[in-house]
C-alpha cells in the first residue's frame, strides 16, 4: 500500500508544532513565578494550551496522511471517543510535566522523570490517535521503529523541559526573544521527528472485510477547523501572558 502526505497540511502541522513549543516555553516562566491560586490557574491553562497544541500538530499531520491501494484511495475515519482520549493524554502529560519542572529547584532526577512521563504521554497520544483510525486496513508496527519513536518522545521532552527551565525567567526580556524563537524551532522540529518516526513504524495491510462509514467531512476541512481552534487557544494564551507581563513591568517601573 502507498502512503501519501498532503504537503500543505504537513506545513500547517509544522507551524503549529513551533507555535505550541513557543507557547510552552513562554508559559513555563509564568507557572514557575506564580504562587497560590494564580499558579494553579496558570498550570491548568498551560497544560490545556500545551497539550492541545501538541495534539493538534499530531492530528493535523495524520489528516495529511492518505493511504492508497492498487485500485483506489482507502477512506479513513476517526473514532471520536478514542480521539478525545488521545487529547486528554496530551493535556495530562503536559500538566504533570509543567507541575514538576516549575518547582523552584529542579534536579536532574526530577527533570528525567518529567521527561519520561511526558514522553510516554506523547507516545500514548500518538498511538491512541493511530488506534482511532477507522479504515479497511489493519495496522502493525515495526518493533524497532516503535521503540525508537517512544525513545525520541522522551528525548524531545527532555530537551523541551530543559529549555523551559532555561528560559522560564527570561521570557520577559526582549533580548532573549530570538533565543526563545530558536529554541521553539528546535523543540518543534523534535516533535515533528517523533511523529513521523511513529508513522514510519506503521505497516498497513488491506482488509476489506472491515466496514468503514463514509466520512461526513473531508480531511482538509477538518484540519482547517482543528487549526483554527488551536490558533485561537494558543493566540489567546500568548495574548494573556503578554498582557500580564506588560502590567507587571509597568508596575515595576512605577
Amino acid at each position: 500500500m502507498t502512503v501519501i502526505y498532503n504537503p500543505y497540511l504537513v506545513i500547517v502541522s509544522a507551524f503549529i508544532a513551533v507555535l505550541a513549543s513557543y507557547t510552552a516555553l513562554d508559559l513555563a516562566g509564568r507557572v514557575a513565578t506564580s504562587q497560590g491560586a494564580d499558579r494553579k490557574v496558570w498550570l491548568v491553562g498551560g497544560a490545556i494550551a500545551m497539550g492541545t497544541g501538541i495534539w493538534s500538530m499530531h492530528f493535523i499531520a495524520m489528516l495529511a496522511f492518505s493511504l492508497h491501494s492498487s485500485a483506489q484511495q482507502i477512506p479513513i475515519g476517526y473514532n471520536l471517543p478514542i480521539t478525545i482520549i488521545s487529547l486528554l493524554a496530551a493535556i495530562f502529560a503536559a500538566g504533570l510535566s509543567l507541575s514538576l519542572v516549575s518547582r523552584p529547584r529542579v534536579g536532574f532526577p526530577t527533570l528525567l522523570t518529567s521527561a519520561i512521563l511526558m514522553g510516554v504521554g506523547i507516545g500514548a497520544m500518538h498511538y491512541l490517535g493511530m488506534a482511532a483510525m477507522q479504515m479497511s486496513a489493519v495496522i502493525r508496527y515495526d518493533p524497532i521503529l516503535f521503540l525508537l519513536s517512544v525513545a525520541l518522545a522522551v528525548v524531545v521532552s527532555l530537551v523541551a523541559l530543559k529549555l523551559s527551565i532555561k528560559f522560564r525567567r527570561q521570557t520577559q526580556n526582549i533580548n532573549k526573544k530570538p533565543q526563545l524563537i530558536i529554541s521553539a524551532l528546535i523543540m518543534g522540529a523534535g516533535i515533528l521527528l517523533l511523529h513521523y518516526t511513529g508513522m514510519a513504524a506503521a505497516r498497513f495491510t488491506e482488509d476489506y472485510e472491515r466496514y468503514v462509514e463514509s466520512a461526513t467531512i473531508n480531511n482538509s476541512s477538518l484540519a482547517f477547523y482543528v487549526a483554527c481552534f488551536t490558533f485561537l487557544i494558543l493566540g489567546a494564551t500568548l495574548a494573556i501572558t503578554s498582557d500580564k507581563a506588560g502590567r507587571e513591568y509597568g508596575m515595576r517601573d512605577y
